[in-house]
């Protein structure tokens, strides 16, 4: 087995598990994507859609596993990728069939009539900002130190032509020896970029209670940033091992092979355990903040967050010319998407696609 074809199974697994949950980690007023008044959350329609898109993504989830793991040794490394692809479209279609039966309820019992819909900013995010946990990104830097080490005092020693991960040899040279090192430069700066712009994105908070939800996803933010600046470092460590490999000081063979990638997994199994642990901004933490109760037991909220579903297209990308926020926090599941409707969102995921693509370009210029 090799590291591609593990990387292929995992990858099969783990976007299984993250689609099952992701309505778990969802913040509740927005199940499958909707904008729903928080007395709503517990509607039947919801609990129903919850009950019936968990039981279509698992038997999706567990059929895909398994059709990946009885591939044959000797399957393309691209027959994981069409598996992983397939179960990624029918989970979604999943999403969209649950959407659509929520937001027929929704507007046919005017979930949001006698409402007062408001949007709330916490004023003091500017003036007293979180922190970026710089310490967290230690870890991640000191894997590159010592990659480069033991690849300049190694590199005199390597034969004429090495063997990189797809199981070809290339010709020896600075560029093909230390492709470790450029690919953990390449994540651990990406990582570190997204996290920066994270920070400066303003928080989402609840229109009923903005204190106590300012005060849980600052908690949040920082859980999040560390947990993710850790599978950073565990990227950067199954690189070195991949590293070691080329450089052959270390071998992996038959079913071996997977313990490049044990730290990978690690890191994934971390960061999903904080935000299963968190939810998205931090709903599942208490608030240091004691949540502000409105209105009298039983009796409809006087306020709730703006019915914006015309700015979320499916339910998953946002598009709204008029907001100038380039990151905004995502309905499903938990983390950040980028605002469609922001020209600089455009600029970013073409830098983000050139990048890897110039890397590779130059890297093959070099070989040749």
């Amino acid at each position: 087995m090799t590291p591609g074809a593990v990387t292929g199974d995992v990858s099969v697994a783990f976007a299984g598990i993250a689609m099952v949950l992701a309505p778990v980690i969802s913040k509740p007023t927005v199940p499958f994507g909707v904008r729903v008044p928080p007395e709503r959350t517990v509607a039947p329609v919801i609990r129903a859609q919850r009950r019936a898109y968990a039981c279509r993504t698992t038997v999706v989830a567990a059929c895909c596993m398994a059709v990946a793991l009885v591939l044959p040794v000797g399957a393309p490394w691209w027959a994981t990728r069409l598996i992983l692809l397939f179960e990624l479209a029918v989970c979604l279609a999943c999403v969209q069939l649950a959407r659509r039966q929520i937001t027929v309820v929704k507007h046919t019992e005017h979930w949001f009539a006698g409402h007062r819909q408001a949007v709330v900013a916490d004023t003091g995010w500017r003036a007293s900002p979180p922190r970026f946990p710089v310490r967290w990104l230690l870890p991640a830097l000191a894997v590159i130190a010592a990659t480069v080490a033991i690849g300049l005092l190694r590199y005199p020693d390597l034969p004429a032509r090495l063997t990189l991960g797809a199981g070809h040899g290339v010709p020896r040279s600075p560029a093909s020896a230390f492709a470790p090192v450029i690919g953990q430069a390449y994540v651990t700066a990406l990582w570190t970029i997204v996290l920066l712009l994270v920070y400066r994105a303003r928080p989402e908070l609840d229109a009923a209670d903005p204190a106590a939800s300012a005060a849980r996803y600052r908690a949040f933010l920082a859980r999040a940033a560390r947990a993710m600046l850790t599978l950073a470092a565990c990227v950067d460590l199954t690189l070195l091992l991949a590293g070691l490999s080329v450089w052959r000081l270390l071998r992996f063979t038959g079913g071996a092979a997977a313990v490049e990638l044990l730290p990978f997994v690690a890191g994934l199994c971390i960061l999903g355990m904080v935000i299963i642990r968190t939810g998205q901004g931090g709903f599942r933490l208490s608030s240091p903040v004691p949540a502000r109760i409105s209105g009298r037991a039983g009796t409809v909220p006087a306020t709730a967050d703006r019915d914006d579903d015309r700015f979320w297209k499916a339910g998953l990308f946002y598009l709204n010319r008029d907001d100038p926020a380039l990151l905004v926090a995502r309905r499903f599941g938990a983390g950040w998407t980028l605002n469609f409707g922001n020209r600089v969102s455009w600029l970013l995921i073409a830098a983000l696609v050139a990048t890897p693509v110039g890397l590779s370009a130059i890297l093959a210029a070099l070989h040749a």
